[in-house]
C-alpha cells in the first residue's frame, strides 16, 4: 500500500466531501480513490468515515487520523518545497573566510549585496589576513575562502572571480634618500617591505611578466597585511609590493610613486576556494556567479 497516496486520497475526500471531486483533484479514478480509503481502513483496523448517498462524515477515529494525515502531508510538502528551492535559490548557512584588507576596501560591499539578495541564506564573513594550507579553512568550519594568490592543490577547487594588479611603490622621501632603482636586480640593495605568509619564498620578488626576473630582497619591515605595508611605505621605510586597490589615492596625490613600471608584477587571481564535490553546492555557485557579475560591472582598480 502506498501510504502517502492513501493519506492524500483520504484528506481530499474529507476536504471536498466527495469521492468524485477528490479523484479529479488528485488525477485519479474514483474507484481507485475508494479503494485507497478501504485499504487504509483495513490497515488501521478502524472505520474512518461513514458514507451515505447525501454526505460523508468522519468517525471519531477518522477525525483523529484526518488531523494526523494533514500534518504529515503538510510537512512532506514543506520539506520537498525547501529542497526544490535550494536548486533555484540558495538557503541555509554560508561561512566565508576572506582577507581583511581586500574585504575592507573592495570585497565588503559585494558580499553585503549578495547577502541582501539572498534572504534565505545566513551569511557569515570572517576576516583574516593569514594564508591557509589545504583544508585549513574547512577544518575551521568555513564553506569557502577568498584567496588572492594561485592555489596549487588538487584537493581544492579554485574558481577565478577577477584579477588583482599589484605594483612596486615607495614614498618620494625614500626615493630621494636612497635613489630610484632602474633595474629589478637593484632591489637587492634597497630596503624592501615584504608581504609574509610564513613562506621563505615571500622574500623573493618576481618582476617582468613574460621575461620574469626574480630578486631576493630584504628590509626592515614585513607584514601579512597589505594595509600595514602601505603605511610602512608612506612612512618612508622602503619599497613595497602592494595591490593597486589599496594605494590608488596615494598614487594620485603623490604620497607614493610607482617604480619599475617597465617590469610589471604578475597579476594575482582573486578566487573562491572550496572543496570539490558534484554538484557544487548551489550557495557557493551563486556566490561565485554574483561576484563575477559584480566585479565585471565594478572592476577592482
Amino acid at each position: 500500500m502506498d501510504r502517502l497516496r492513501t493519506m492524500q486520497s483520504f484528506v481530499e475526500v474529507i476536504r471536498l466531501g466527495s469521492f468524485s471531486e477528490a479523484a479529479k483533484t488528485l488525477g485519479l479514478s474514483r474507484p481507485l480513490v475508494s479503494r485507497h480509503i478501504t485499504d487504509l481502513e483495513k490497515h488501521l483496523g478502524v472505520r474512518l468515515l461513514t458514507r451515505t448517498t447525501r454526505r460523508i462524515t468522519l468517525t471519531e477515529a477518522g477525525a483523529k487520523h484526518f488531523e494526523f494525515c494533514q500534518r504529515v502531508i503538510t510537512e512532506i510538502e514543506k520539506n520537498e518545497g525547501s529542497l526544490k528551492r535550494t536548486q533555484k535559490e540558495p538557503e541555509g548557512s554560508l561561512k566565508i573566510l576572506a582577507p581583511k584588507s581586500l574585504t575592507t576596501l573592495a570585497l565588503g560591499d559585494a558580499i553585503a549585496s549578495f547577502a541582501a539578495a539572498n534572504p534565505y541564506l545566513n551569511v557569515s564573513l570572517m576576516l583574516d589576513d593569514l594564508s591557509f594550507r589545504a583544508y585549513d579553512f574547512v577544518e575551521r568550519g568555513f564553506d569557502v575562502a577568498v584567496h588572492t594568490t594561485p592555489v596549487r592543490n588538487s584537493n581544492l577547487v579554485a574558481r577565478k572571480i577577477t584579477h588583482l594588479r599589484w605594483l612596486l611603490c615607495a614614498a618620494p622621501a625614500y626615493l630621494r634618500k636612497h635613489g630610484e632603482p632602474q633595474q629589478p636586480r637593484e632591489l637587492a640593495r634597497h630596503q624592501c617591505l615584504v608581504h609574509i605568509n610564513s613562506d621563505p619564498s615571500d622574500r623573493v620578488w618576481h618582476l617582468g611578466g613574460a621575461g620574469q626576473v626574480s630578486v631576493k630582497v630584504q628590509g626592515p619591515f614585513a607584514s601579512n597585511s597589505v594595509l600595514m605595508l602601505r603605511k610602512a611605505a608612506l612612512a618612508g621605510l622602503g619599497i613595497a609590493i602592494v595591490p593597486l586597490y589599496c594605494v590608488t589615492e596615494d598614487l594620485k596625490s603623490g604620497a607614493l610613486r610607482e617604480i619599475l613600471s617597465r617590469f610589471p608584477i604578475p597579476v594575482h587571481p582573486l578566487s573562491l576556494v572550496f572543496c570539490p564535490g558534484k554538484p557544487t553546492p548551489q550557495k557557493i555557485r551563486s556566490l561565485g556567479d554574483f561576484l563575477i557579475y559584480w566585479f565585471r560591472k565594478q572592476p577592482i582598480p
